[in-house]
């Protein structure tokens, strides 16, 4: 084989740009450092930067526009239950804490991804094991189908298969129960997804689905906030299921291996009545 030509290259020396040549090379090192974006930042998926962003070791809690749990606030800041929750708990624990609203998809993606530390209040399943490790149950929620008024009259069931001449509305990336998914494959019910709770309202207004499954609280603290369509909509006696809301962090952060320190937290808070003084109060719902 013959040897390979002399490598006659040269690279330029490097030289600070003249506008910053006073700096003293440790400084200017220093500084670039300082303002570098941490790990789980997202700047990458263009997110605003929130009142809760720093520039140091926060951890990352995600979680989207979900009144009144997470509420976004006219000034650009970040409010609700499950916002002031986290916020309670991890200054408890000394931790620092960031926390921002993005599309839910992108929530869960950055879950199994890593670049997020953990999700302020969702429900458990079996597919977000794989990627998240919950803590003790925070809060409980109910699922019930609502309706338009002007389409249904009195609208209640007792079976899924009673359901197969209706349009439902669900939203892509929520949890539902297992039952009632069942019912969906084995009596064909008819099914399309949204990307959230206001699109399938929105939905329900102009008939293009006939019921939306919704978390009640979600859809009451919606429902208020639009007067017109509240006395236009109904609900089902009969809630689709009751299920724990938890607080999960991804299993690739730091903060996997610290649960058994929440979970004593969550339950201090629950002891001395914090939790529950949270969870009842009243935040602006979604403008």
């Amino acid at each position: 084989m013959a040897s390979p030509a002399p490598n006659t290259f040269r690279p330029r020396p490097f030289r600070l740009p003249r506008a910053v040549g006073a700096l003293p090379l440790l400084l200017w090192l220093t500084v670039l450092a300082l303002c570098a974006a941490p790990v789980t930042s997202l700047a990458s998926e263009g997110a605003r930067p929130t009142s809760d962003d720093a520039c140091n070791d926060a951890v990352l809690l995600l979680n989207t526009v979900y009144p009144p749990y997470t509420v976004a606030l006219g000034d650009g800041g970040q409010g609700g239950t499950a916002t002031e929750l986290a916020r309670e708990l991890f200054r408890r624990l000394d931790i620092p804490l960031r926390q921002r609203l993005v599309p839910w998809n992108r929530v869960l993606r950055m879950m199994e991804e890593g670049s997020a530390d953990g999700v302020t209040m969702l429900a458990h399943s079996t597919e977000r094991e794989a990627s998240m490790v919950f803590s003790v149950p925070v809060d409980e929620a109910r699922q019930s189908f609502y309706y338009a008024k002007a389409n249904i009259q009195g609208f209640d069931w007792t079976r899924y298969e009673e359901l197969r001449p209706y349009r439902i509305g669900l939203v892509q990336g929520y949890t539902y129960a297992p039952e009632f998914l069942a019912a969906v494959e084995r009596a064909g019910l008819s099914v399309e997804y949204a990307p959230s709770d206001e699109s399938n309202f929105a939905k329900l207004r102009t008939g293009r689905v006939d019921l939306c499954l919704s978390n009640d609280t979600v859809a009451e603290a919606y429902l208020s906030s639009q007067p017109d369509l509240d006395a236009a909509v109904g609900k089902a006696d009969r809630p689709v299921r009751s299920y724990p809301l938890y607080m999960a962090f991804s299993r690739r952060s730091p903060l996997a291996a610290r649960l058994p320190e929440i979970n004593r937290e969550l339950q201090r808070m629950h002891a001395d009545g914090t939790l529950q003084r949270i969870l009842a109060a009243e935040f602006p719902a979604l403008r």
